[in-house]
């Protein structure tokens, strides 16, 4: 094997596919699944050349999405940066474990100043934090912390008995379900607080409930608030609700996952006014500083709190003590293998600096307010809802029910393959494009020529519709 060929093949590879990326190309190709399995071989006993794995890797990459390209608007999450892509791929050849100092000094150092960092923007003066596996488990974290700071014991004994609360908004995201369960809290105790018309939790409604249910005898445990919640962008009111976990002495969560980016928004920070009173967050720099997946951090004033919730084992082959044993992070993680995610955004930042990204934090910004001023408009759209990087709106047609047009159109813009948008529905049925902007390479051209598209689609998917349509 030529190493040094297979390297450059490997990357003129993928280096043809990021640059082809953009207005000539699509992007999901149309595909279906009984295709891919023929076009993708089984697992052989006998190798194969080099020529013929790179071919299957084109394959691959062709008939993937490309969550690149500047129409794909469909997920929080998109647009990788070159520069963080460069992390990755390092991070990658370098494969340690962040388990130990010992294993990954540099990369432990890395970290530890990215945390410091988002701590500091969140203006907390002192703590700690640790990157996961996503904004999921870090939801996942803070609950296990809550329990560790209401009883430190229950790490060794379990539950002798569960009267253990957990509050979240109605639109909070659906991984404090599996929290709750994996918990060992139990989804019953996971209550759900109304919201008002803009999906934000009712700090009075919050209230009402915790003094109920501690007149039944349960035990509050955790208020888990949303800033930027995934359909409508919403932002609870932190302050409010920080001050009703203070004077309950509740522990207070923020799930800042997808509107911590308004951190690197000066235009709008005051939307997380309250969050520097979170006993502990969630951000993922993945939703909107243009990094890969995945690039979550669980933050926490707390210094000491990760370790007394995840210590245990491992001093006997990983965790030996020596100068450098105090920066042992695998202590403070549920995981044991941990990828060095932190190279990622490390150089993201250190590239465009904290200007940079503040700077591409509000060009997203003005995407949204674009977007909405373009659906207004255009007599074929209808605004629903707007707010933070959320665009929320439907495609009307004078002859077709609203939601059912809107979900065609939508079926149809999928089925072209020339732009990625997802669609929500609320609980009122209420059938809608949720275009999202986490995008950092798409642009207001990109965003006519999306609305454009839409539009052509709409006038094609009411005529097919109105030709089946029943004659009366």
């Amino acid at each position: 094997m030529n190493e040094e060929k297979l390297i450059n093949d490997v990357f003129l590879t993928l280096k043809s596919y990021i640059l082809e990326s953009g207005e000539e190309t699509d992007v999901k190709k149309k595909i279906d699944r009984q295709e891919l399995r023929k076009i993708l071989p089984e697992i052989e006993n006998q190798p194969i050349s080099e020529g013929k794995v790179l071919e299957e890797m084109k394959t691959i990459l062709d008939s993937s999405v490309r969550t690149i390209h500047p129409l794909f608007l469909n997920q929080l999450f998109g647009g990788s940066d070159i520069m963080a892509l460069a992390g990755e791929m390092a991070s990658t050849v370098l494969n340690p474990t962040m388990a130990t100092f010992e294993m990954a000094p540099a990369l432990t150092i890395i970290e530890k100043r990215m945390v410091k960092a988002l701590l500091e923007r969140l203006n907390i003066e002192t703590g700690e934090g640790i990157m996961v596996t996503g904004g999921s488990n870090s939801n996942l974290l803070a609950i296990l912390c809550a329990r560790t700071d209401f009883n430190p014991g229950i790490r060794l004994t379990g539950f002798p008995y569960n009267n253990l609360r957990i509050y979240v908004s109605a639109e909070a995201h659906y991984s404090f379900d599996k929290a709750a369960n994996i918990s060992g809290i139990g989804t019953q105790n996971l209550v759900q607080i109304p919201c008002n018309e803009r999906g934000e939790m009712i700090p009075e409604e919050l209230e009402r409930t915790i003094k109920s249910d501690i007149k039944e005898g349960m035990r509050p445990l955790m208020v888990g608030a949303s800033a930027g919640t995934t359909v409508l962008g919403a932002f609870d009111p932190l302050s409010k609700i920080a001050k009703i976990c203070t004077k309950y002495k509740i522990w207070f969560h923020v799930d800042a996952a997808w509107g911590g980016g308004a951190l690197f928004a000066e235009s709008i920070r005051d939307i997380l006014k309250g969050i520097e009173k979170a006993d502990s967050v969630t951000f993922d720099a993945h939703k909107v500083l243009g990094v890969p997946l995945v690039t979550s951090f669980f933050l926490t004033p707390h210094t000491g709190i990760l370790r007394e919730t995840n210590r245990g084992g491992g001093s006997e082959y990983l965790f030996h003590d020596f100068e450098n044993g105090e920066w042992d992070t695998g202590t403070y993680s549920l995981q044991c293998g941990r990828r060095a995610d932190a190279l990622k955004l490390w150089l993201l930042w250190r590239y465009y600096g904290s200007s940079g990204l503040e700077k591409r934090t509000e060009h997203l910004l003005d995407l949204a307010r674009f977007s909405e001023a373009e659906i207004s408009r255009r007599e074929r759209f209808a605004l629903y809802h707007a707010n933070y990087l959320n665009v929320c709106f439907q495609v009307t047609s004078p002859k077709i029910e609203v939601n059912e047009f809107t979900l065609r159109v939508r079926e149809a813009l999928i089925d072209s393959g020339k732009a990625m948008i997802n669609y929500a529905k609320r609980p009122d049925g209420t059938i809608f494009f949720r275009l999202v902007f986490p995008n950092h390479r798409t642009t207001k051209e990109d965003l006519v020529r999306l609305f454009d598209i839409l539009e052509g689609i709409s006038e094609q998917v009411e005529g097919d519709l109105s030709e089946s349509l029943p004659l009366h």
